[in-house]
């Protein structure tokens, strides 16, 4: 199990995203895992203490206001408390348990409203010291997170590893299997399947993507330099696709450049029709130097290459092709062969020959960083270029081993194909093929012990934070601190670097947009003959939008609140006219500064208030749902089996409002408890339509976005809600 660094929390922490994510990626060992439990407690009078704390005031509270339904047999929820009597595991490895109760009281969602409620004082004291208990980490040594499930690259990971390894896109990652998504993310390593399918398409994708980033013909890495025969002058006729026609013995000529000194091959792509009993001639001369080639080739749409090789000096040459040999028989009983005829596609040059005239593509070049030679034999060649290319695919120094069992395989291919580079070509088939690559692995020194804590070397912990940040690879900056294992060391100015860096992005992208659910934004299908506004060009907008305002929060260093209400925003016109905001002109997005207004922030963005709307309305229930889920993280539980729908309470008066029909949905005391703070919050945000426009009226109802959290806090609309966020919520946020 792997441990992390110790945590060093400054008193007065600048609450800055990027202040936000170094501190997360230090701790990233135990907040990405499946766990944050099992923290080793301090001992002594502090853990006697606590446990009399906890006797004293936390038990006899539970006791009183949650024993009824959480101990005992008939426990509900699957929670039974009367079990939970040691204070010593508050923050350890019962913290899951304990931060669930914590948010509850906080949130006035239990007790139900229909018991005995705690006074304001007995529910702030027992808020207060489960607060304090559950954050009571001991950070000076080693901590247990747990073991981290192994998992797979997402389709989204894969495709930027890809980019990042081979300098390729891979855009065979598209035709995936949609990733298993757990808790609303696609990185969840217990739900992520590797199906039968999906590891024939990672077999395809690594054979199709080596053979796309390794040239194994030398002549598809040189130089050439084509003269369409159409551009030429002279005899025949010359079409658009660059074709000229000859159907009388003569010739055309034009100029070629000739970019270097050196020998090249002559290349002159042509047909004929045939006639009579010799095949049509073709001769080509350039720069004084000429080959007369019989032309096989007699189907216009499958043309034959005709090369000869010859030296030239640097600058332009002259070029003359010419058809040798007319025949014409009108009387031949085969209509075919009444008429020879010259077809010629163009005249190329390749080169100059020899490994100074090659121009490898990049992908090619990042592998094949040593080529054999006189000096270097091909094996010496293939294990220096396996041991670097196995080191970054899977994200930690070669072993022997691997790079022993790749040569292999650079053998037999070469044998199969001729060439070094076929060999080479297979190796990589296999690395992008193997677990290694494909699943991020992390390697535990000493597996069979249960309690055995490590701490992650340099290079796992390089690839989580990659993976955080970028969804993808450490780079080459990485990859060198932790090989000098200097990597924990300079963690915060590695996080701030990267976080500037462009694939920052990701954590919008990939991270971000999950968070805000707004992948849905896609399925989205609102009804068009009630919001005429809407098409896909605005949904595109609204996502737009939101991205280059959370990517202007982290690359800004903005707090984090700033998620909440901002100043500002982007938009383009069409947006902006949706939103009821003028002065914007043209399709380029623009950064807005927002006066005193209602938007700012994600919660009053089209893109967030769209996927919490139904096709044909607003929906409070989601939206007020979705603050919970994604701002308080205090999800509520899944409404019980036998309560009807909130359509269903419509139709017994349609003509009530929203707020009335939740004001009956409310009247089921098992409704009561959840909806509360959930309908208050949703109703906040009802003067956005279910696009996301601004209105004062649903339908004849004027609309009233005022509301009451439990606990007492107030507010009149969306902007009293935010403020209300930021304020007595600002922590739990």
């Amino acid at each position: 199990m792997p441990s992390v660094p110790a945590c060093n929390v400054p008193p007065h922490m600048h609450c800055s995203l990027r202040y936000f994510f170094a501190l997360l990626l230090a701790l990233s060992p135990v907040l990405v895992t499946d766990s944050l439990l099992a923290q080793s407690e301090a001992v002594g009078d502090k853990v006697k203490r606590k446990q009399a704390e906890f006797d004293q005031q936390v038990r006899p509270f539970l006791t009183k206001y949650c024993f009824d339904c959480h101990s005992g047999d008939a426990i509900e929820g699957e929670l039974q408390l009367d079990v939970l009597t040691d204070a010593a595991n508050v923050a350890t490895r019962q913290r899951k348990t304990w931060k669930k109760v914590h948010d509850q009281l906080f949130g006035h969602v239990m007790p139900p409203q229909d018991v005995d409620q705690p006074s304001k004082e007995e529910r702030a004291a027992i808020v207060k010291w489960l607060s304090h208990a559950i954050d009571d980490y001991d950070c000076s040594g080693p901590t247990d997170p747990g073991y981290e499930t192994i998992r797979r690259l997402t389709r989204y990971e894969y495709k930027n590893t890809i980019r990042d390894l081979l300098g390729v896109e891979a855009e065979l990652a598209d035709d995936f299997p949609m990733d298993d998504v757990g808790y609303g993310f696609d990185n969840i390593g217990d739900v992520l399947t590797l199906s039968p399918l999906l590891m024939e398409k990672y077999l395809t994708a690594a054979e199709q993507i080596a053979q796309q980033v390794i040239v194994t013909d030398p002549l598809d890495a040189t130089v050439r330099n084509k003269l369409r025969a159409a551009d030429m002058q002279g005899d025949g006729r010359p079409y658009d696709d660059g074709l000229r026609f000859l159907t009388t013995t003569g010739g055309f000529q034009g100029r070629i450049k000739v970019p270097a000194a050196g020998e090249y091959i002559v290349r002159t792509r042509a047909y004929a029709d045939q006639a009579g009993d010799e095949l049509a001639k073709m001769s080509v001369e350039i720069d004084g130097q000429s080959r007369e080639f019989d032309v096989r080739a007699d189907d216009e749409n499958d043309p034959a290459d005709h090369d000869f090789k010859a030296k030239f000096r640097a600058g332009e040459a002259p070029v003359r092709v010419a058809f040798l040999n007319d025949f014409y028989d009108p009387g031949n009983r085969d209509r075919k062969k009444r008429d020879r005829n010259l077809g010629v596609q163009f005249v190329e040059i390749i080169g100059p020959m020899g490994e100074d005239g090659l121009q490898y593509p990049e992908p090619h070049r990042r592998i094949f960083i040593v080529t054999p030679s006189k000096e270097i034999s091909e094996e010496q060649a293939a294990r220096e270029i396996l041991q670097r290319l196995v080191s970054r695919a899977y994200r930690r120094p070669a072993t022997e081993r691997e790079v022993e069992r790749l040569w292999n395989l650079v053998q037999i291919g070469t044998q199969r194909g001729g060439r070094f580079e076929h060999g080479v070509q297979l190796a990589l088939t296999a690395v992008l093929a193997s677990s290694q690559f494909l699943f991020k692995v992390e390697q535990d020194p000493s597996p069979d012990d249960k309690d055995g804590v490590h701490t992650l070397n340099e290079f796992e912990l390089a690839t989580r934070l990659s993976y955080f940040l970028w969804s993808s690879m450490p780079d080459d900056e990485l990859f060198e601190l932790a090989g000098r294992n200097e990597l924990r060391a300079n963690l915060e100015p590695q996080v701030r670097r990267m976080l500037a860096d462009d694939k920052s992005v990701a954590l919008v992208e990939n991270f971000a947009v999950q968070w805000l659910q707004l992948r849905n934004l896609e399925l989205m299908e609102p009804d068009r003959r009630l919001f005429r506004e809407w098409n896909d060009g605005l949904r595109d907008d609204m996502l737009t939008e939101t991205k280059l305002f959370l990517q202007a929060v982290v690359r800004e260093d903005r707090s984090v609140l700033q998620l909440i209400d901002a100043d500002f925003t982007f938009l383009n016109e069409r947006l902006a006219r949706h939103y009821g905001i003028d002065g914007v002109r043209g399709d380029e997005f623009q950064r807005i500064g927002i006066g005193p207004t209602a938007r700012g922030g994600v919660l009053t963005m089209g893109s967030v208030l769209t996927v919490t709307s139904n096709p044909t309305r607003t929906s409070p229930v989601k939206r007020g749902k979705w603050v919970m889920e994604n701002i308080l993280g205090t999800p509520p539980p899944d409404p019980p089996a036998d309560v009807p729908e909130l359509e269903e309470t419509s139709k017994v008066n349609p003509n009530l409002s929203i707020r009335e029909q939740l004001a009956i949905h409310r009247e089921n005391a098992s409704c009561a408890t959840c909806h509360q703070q959930m309908d208050a919050l949703g109703l906040a945000l009802e003067n956005f339509d279910g696009v996301g426009g601004w209105r004062e009226r649903d339908g004849r109802a004027e609309i009233d976005p005022a509301g009451e959290l439990p606990g007492g806090a107030t507010f009149s609309g969306p902007s009293e809600l935010k403020k209300v966020l930021l304020s007595a919520q600002k922590q739990q946020f």
